[in-house]
């Protein structure tokens, strides 16, 4: 008997041995790496740039197709209606004399996510309860609160309210509490108060940013639909000042039609 447990405990001890070889011990530590690697959360800090797309429907970032028309957004009577008043800037049926977009019309707000689609910087400032979103368009900012819960009843803003929490290396946004007055993206989108963003923003390698879109507004679309953006780390930017003002637009504007009726009276060449 004492000879088989001489031998059952050489054979632990060789056990032992074996799994804390260098080989194996090289294995738990990058297991334990790879582990501590995908619980962290990802740090998006940084200036970033997207692309100037004109509509979230994936089958039009450009907005070339007629509003209405999208086969990957189905729309209510409501929506359609709001659509087909919509007079953008851009787009096959673009009018920028005549638009009746309040972002251009009367420099309101962009609101959310428009203002990410914007054509102009923003960064990323992550302390320990929230990230912080800070626009150079109009200076706005958009702070996400983690691991928080939503108001009972938040009074519909521009930005809405963001609660977010880590899942890995993505950051899941999930945001209500948005007014009616301002469209999704450029081309008309239109968004209630009843809209429910979800988002997974994802950092997929050191200069792209990713954000991933479940758009849920039942006044407006029959069902959710989906978006995407893409923005790329700025490595030398900075923000700047630029806010946009009424007296602008009024400035713009008159420029924009004078330069337009000049070139169509100049005599062709």
């Amino acid at each position: 008997m004492r000879k088989a447990l001489l031998i059952v405990s050489a054979l632990v001890l060789l056990g032992g041995v074996a799994l804390f070889s260098p080989r194996n011990v090289r294995n738990i530590r990058n297991f334990t790496q790879t582990a501590e690697a995908q619980a962290k959360p990802a740090d998006f800090s940084g200036i970033w740039l997207g692309k100037g797309i004109q509509s979230l429907s994936p089958s039009d970032p450009m907005g070339r197709k007629p509003l209405g028309s999208e086969p990957d957004i189905s729309y209510t009577a409501w929506g359609i209606e709001k659509v087909k008043a919509a007079k953008p800037s851009t787009g096959p049926n673009q009018t920028f004399v005549n638009t009746n977009d309040l972002a251009l019309k009367y420099a309101d707000p962009d609101g959310y996510p428009r203002s990410a689609i914007h054509p102009m910087r923003f960064k990323v400032v992550h302390t320990p309860d929230f990230i912080y979103f800070l626009y150079e368009y109009d200076q706005a900012w958009r702070p996400i609160a983690l691991n928080a819960k939503h108001s009972d009843d938040p009074d519909p803003t521009w930005y809405g309210e963001s609660v977010g929490k880590w899942e890995g290396d993505t950051l899941v946004v999930d945001a209500i509490g948005f007014n009616d007055r301002a469209w999704l993206d450029p081309i008309g989108h239109p968004r209630s108060e009843q809209l429910h963003l979800v988002e997974h923003w994802r950092r997929v390698d050191h200069d792209t940013l990713v954000d991933e879109l479940l758009i849920d507004d039942p006044v407006a679309y029959t069902k959710p639909w989906t978006g995407s953006l893409t923005f790329k780390l700025d490595h030398n930017g900075e923000l700047h000042e630029n806010i946009y003002t009424a007296t602008d637009e009024l400035r713009f504007k008159t420029d924009m039609v004078n330069t337009i009726n000049k070139t169509a009276t100049q005599p062709a060449k």
